[in-house]
């Protein structure tokens, strides 16, 4: 549980030092999780990956907020969820479309 207690106390930190409210930490975090995942694993954004890799990390978050000193409602953790997740979820459908758009112009 110390492990849990640090993990809080460092996400609070880096809320108060950067000025930034949690709700924009997710989606900073959620993008930065994307591009690094895609980056690593040399996976296009396209890639269901590393959209996966984020959904994986924002649900271990909220499990470890809902276990911390401090539970965290359920409506809380799920709008955590859908900030975290919505610009790159936003990014692989864009990517997907991309791919589909430029196939159909190949056929003009």
């Amino acid at each position: 549980m110390e492990i849990v207690r640090e993990y809080s106390a460092l996400k609070s930190w880096l809320s108060e030092y950067t000025g930034a409210q949690e709700g924009l930490l997710h989606v900073h975090f959620g993008l930065l999780i994307f591009v690094i995942t895609a980056l690593l694993l040399k996976r296009r954004m396209r890639s269901p990956w590393p959209l996966a890799a984020v959904a994986f990390f924002a649900v271990a978050n909220e499990v470890v907020d809902y276990i911390g000193p401090e539970p965290w409602p359920l409506w809380g953790s799920l709008v955590d969820v859908l900030n975290t997740l919505f610009w790159p979820a936003m990014l692989f459908l864009l990517a997907r479309r991309g791919r589909n758009l430029g196939s159909r112009l190949g056929r003009l």
